[in-house]
């Protein structure tokens, strides 16, 4: 009402001054009123007062605003209420910028907050949509932020989200933090996916990453391994312990002659290559038994020799060249019968010096090629 009154009176004082020939913008284009923000009637919105314990003057919103100040609210709130299916953003700068803090529930007092008190400037409302506590960025869990260094809103995952348009932050995120034992792979695409960055740690700008800023859909999440076998995005070999690159997550760059030494024993259920590797798995310890060998990634281990919660040991090589066979049949030039994966004696190889009962045994049954 005040603001209101100041631009009638503007408005006369104009009118008198331009001498009764000028003409005057009328008031549907002028700033912003209390009135046109909407009156703090109980009704569904989005509620800022000045006051602490929704005290003094308030405003309701059911709309983004890029510019408090156009309704003389600037740096003015104190305390927040949300009714409705409602999530509020609030900026410290104008035009959605700086650091914000996000609400789906009432708050009594700002002081504290990202945002704090008498800080906010632009606020983004978010409809048909609130917020859980859980969303907020507190706990364990991976953060997905809508800017690049950790900044506007964000929303915190503990597990798997096949589509972010349920939270509104489709083709939002620009940066990740990760707080406590959690990695994930977060994909361009719903239902994981398109392109994708595997990661357990800190990230200020997705832009240089495979999966880029703005353009996150859905995410896969996991705890577990830590320290050297984090699945932490960089180079090496993923074993993850569900189909399609799901459950707990380890990572190795190295032979592992007993994966029950990282409780991974009869686990792995699919396997992700990245930087060039090539990983053989096999059923029993040391690199024996059944066994497959990968280049590229397998989202089902289950249609394969090795099948699904079976492998024992790993070995593992970067440059994309197989590793050789265990014990004495690797393709070295000595003399034997050599098969191949491929034709014209190309792909993975096998060298015999004696029958095989069952070419299942070294991983090669039904493919070979060339001989």
């Amino acid at each position: 009402m005040h603001r209101s009154i100041f631009h009638l009176l503007g408005v006369a004082l104009v009118a008198t001054l331009a001498l009764a020939g000028a003409l005057v913008a009328p008031l549907a284009s002028a700033a912003p009123t209390a009135q046109q923000a909407g009156t703090c009637d109980g009704s569904g919105g989005v509620y800022l007062y000045e006051g602490y314990n929704y005290t003094g003057r308030c405003l309701r919103f059911t709309q983004d605003v890029a510019d408090l100040s156009a309704y003389n609210f600037n740096n003015a709130t104190s305390s927040i209420r949300i009714i409705g299916d409602y999530t509020a953003v609030l900026y410290v700068d104008q035009n959605f910028s700086n650091v914000a803090s996000a609400y789906g529930f009432d708050s009594t007092d700002l002081r504290g907050s990202v945002v704090d008190d008498n800080r906010a400037s632009s606020l983004r409302v978010i409809s048909g949509y609130r917020q859980t506590g859980d969303e907020i960025c507190r706990g364990d869990g991976i953060y997905l932020y809508e800017e690049t260094d950790y900044r506007g809103r964000c929303v915190r995952y503990t597990g798997d989200d096949s589509d972010f348009s349920d939270e509104r932050f489709n083709n939002q995120a620009s940066s990740v933090r990760v707080v406590g034992n959690y990695s994930a792979t977060i994909y361009v695409d719903q239902n994981y996916g398109g392109a994708s960055v595997t990661v357990s740690g800190n990230i200020p700008d997705l832009g240089p990453t495979a999966l880029g800023n703005d353009r996150a859909s859905s995410i896969r999440v996991s705890s577990g391994a830590s320290g050297a076998n984090a699945c932490n995005g960089q180079d090496g070999v993923y074993l993850f312990e569900h189909p399609n690159f799901q459950g707990r997550c380890v990572r190795f760059t190295g032979n592992v002659p007993d994966l029950r030494v990282f409780g991974f024993d009869d686990t792995a259920s699919s396997i992700r290559l990245i930087g060039g590797w090539t990983a053989t798995l096999f059923r029993d310890l040391n690199g024996t038994g059944v066994s497959t060998t990968f280049s590229g990634d397998d989202a089902n281990l289950a249609d394969n020799p090795i099948g699904d919660n079976q492998a024992t040991s790993l070995v593992a090589s970067r440059g994309g060249t197989p590793p050789p066979p265990p014990g004495g049949n690797a393709c070295d030039g000595q003399e034997g019968v050599y098969l191949y994966e491929h034709p014209n004696f190309k792909g993975r190889c096998l060298r015999l010096t004696s029958g095989a009962g069952d070419l299942r045994v070294f991983g090669v049954d039904d493919i070979t090629s060339s001989i």
